[in-house]
């Protein structure tokens, strides 16, 4: 987290710029893996930017069936817990889907939310809770 684009590119040899109209409609989306195995499905990554650092890592997969997602998103959630402990939250929406999932986990100074908000969709979303640092040469 906090890292600049290049500084990305250079550790993920993977990501990759994302086009000019994907940036237009999805501010601070600089890079992108289209495609990154995990738990056995694909998930789309998106590096999303605020003043050119790194500041949010967003994953989304469609398995293609309910119980997939379900069982994907019961995989991650299993090892979310192992590696961060019980969720700070669980959000209850009176208009969630049955089978929706909303989990909260802190760690040091980011935060993972896992959410299946549709039945269908696992999202993953890693967050740092560090402000931005200037940019090298900025003066401050």
């Amino acid at each position: 987290m906090n890292a600049s684009p290049a500084e990305i590119q250079a550790l993920i040899a993977e990501a990759q710029a994302t086009t000019p109209e994907r940036r237009s409609r999805e501010t601070g989306a600089l890079l992108e893996i289209p495609s990154y195995p995990i738990a056995g499905e694909s998930f789309a990554v998106t590096f999303l930017f605020e003043a050119e650092r790194l500041q949010h890592i967003h994953l989304v997969a469609r398995p293609g069936s309910r119980e997939r997602t379900r069982a994907l998103a019961q995989e991650l959630s299993t090892s979310l817990r192992a590696r961060y402990g019980l969720p700070i939250s669980t959000k209850a929406r009176q208009d969630a889907l049955p089978g929706a999932i909303d989990l909260r986990w802190a760690f040091r100074r980011m935060t993972v939310q896992l959410q299946v908000p549709d039945g269908e969709t696992v999202d993953l979303l890693y967050s740092t809770a560090i402000p931005s640092r200037p940019l090298t040469g900025s003066g401050l």
